[in-house]
């Protein structure tokens, strides 16, 4: 639904702007990804090496025609004969086509470790340009707070109210303004740019955010929890896991091979112009020479770097998860605190300073110092609030779940 609604909003808005909620970027984001369209592809290959695996038969069946011209004295006589001989496996096939199932669910799972993946990416992005607009939009208008300011201050220089140092300041504060609005909006279009890369939008088309939806307050007993639903949930050790399995049934099937194979034949021909024959041979393959040691090196050095990886993923995703749900904690508990404190005094300051100067109840200085204080504590709150989102999807990501259905899984309370 999501794409469709995006596909509707392509045709509708403008061509210059799309304005986007950040799950209709996210599934955009999925659909339109060339990891997710490799994935998916490599899942046919395992599927095409399943179907090979699924028959008792290592090689094609073979056909052939024989044919004897014979001299007798009296007569040229000719002797022809059809042959068709097919290998048969004895016991490795049933592995091999068990390790090519289990290879299948080690792609498809990788599948849906892209699209975890590219999700986390895309979620990421957009809260990088819903933090960038709103600093282009703060400074900008702190900028134009300035510049006024810096009029002011001339005016005031002019009419001997202020020394010169102080209509200096101004000026100086008004430039270092609009120079950092000039730049946030700089870092905008490069987020708005890099989004836009994620969606595969047109070249004229600029990617525009909404506001991010509110981070719950989650709780969990112990990051056993956590881990518990990751080691359940996560793709990537889903993947691992089918990896590891294809590789010991594969190992298996690579000593079963050295089992000699049965080769039968039948055959039809005509022998001395008159006589039919008919029959059926069969045979074994010996393994004299080649006794599989090549194929079942390979098949345990398979085996040992899949239970290597798949070692090697526990550690990752214990380490993702860990580092998530910490970081979750305290982010979003700084998010809070300065949302409900250093924000609102913040945002209050802003507002009383230019009340104040055009009331004339505070120095030029003083305006300076308590507007630049009151900006950058705004500034500093969206890094905090891009940290508490960032958290909050890269602990979704670490459990394999929607953002939005984290606080089902784990609990809710402050």
């Amino acid at each position: 639904m999501g794409v469709a609604l995006l596909s509707a909003l392509l045709l509708i808005a403008p061509q210059d702007t799309v304005v986007l909620t950040i799950d209709e970027a996210t599934a955009r984001a999925v659909a339109v990804s060339p990891p997710i369209t490799a994935s998916a592809g490599a899942v046919r290959a395992t599927r095409g090496l399943r179907a090979e695996a699924w028959w008792p038969f290592p090689d094609n069946p073979a056909l052939e025609y024989g044919r004897v011209r014979r001299e007798t004295g009296v007569a040229t006589i000719y002797d022809w004969q059809w042959v068709l001989s097919q290998e048969i496996e004895i016991a490795a096939w049933a592995w091999r086509g068990s390790a090519a199932t289990a290879l299948i669910r080690s792609a498809e799972a990788r599948v849906d470790d892209t699209r975890r993946i590219v999700a986390l990416e895309a979620r990421r992005s957009y809260v990088a340009l819903v933090v960038a607009e709103r600093r282009a939009a703060l400074t900008d208008s702190a900028a134009a707070f300035a510049e006024r300011l810096g009029e002011f201050a001339r005016r005031q220089f002019d009419a001997g109210e202020v020394n010169r140092l102080e209509w200096n300041a101004a000026a100086l504060e008004g430039a270092r303004a609009r120079s950092a609005a000039e730049r946030a909006r700089a870092d905008a279009a490069a987020a708005a740019a890099d989004l836009a890369r994620l969606l595969a939008l047109p070249r004229d088309s600029t990617p525009r955010t909404t506001a991010l939806p509110a981070i719950p307050p989650l709780r969990w007993d112990s990051d056993s929890v956590l881990l518990a639903l990751a080691r359940v949930r996560r793709p990537d050790l889903r993947a691992s896991e089918a990896l590891r399995q294809s590789a010991d049934r594969g190992a298996t099937a690579a000593r079963l091979a050295f089992i000699p194979n049965v080769t039968v034949s039948a055959f039809k021909g005509r022998e001395e112009g008159t006589d039919d024959l008919v029959g059926l041979a069969v045979g074994l393959k010996i393994p004299l020479f080649h006794r599989q040691q090549a194929s079942i090196g390979a098949a345990e050095a398979e085996r040992a770097a899949a239970g290597a990886q798949l070692a090697a993923t526990e550690r990752v995703v214990q380490a993702e998860v860990l580092a998530a749900g910490a970081r979750f904690i305290r982010a979003r508990a700084a998010e809070r605190r300065f949302a409900t404190e250093v924000l609102r005094a913040a945002t209050e300051n802003v507002i009383l300073t230019e009340r104040a100067l055009a009331e004339g109840e505070v120095s030029l200085t003083d305006v300076l110092v308590l507007r630049a204080t009151a900006v950058t504590a705004q500034l500093e709150y969206l890094d905090v609030l891009r940290d508490a989102a960032d958290a909050w999807f890269e602990l979704a990501a670490a459990l394999a779940a929607e953002p939005a259905d984290l606080a089902a899984l784990l609990g809710t309370g402050d």
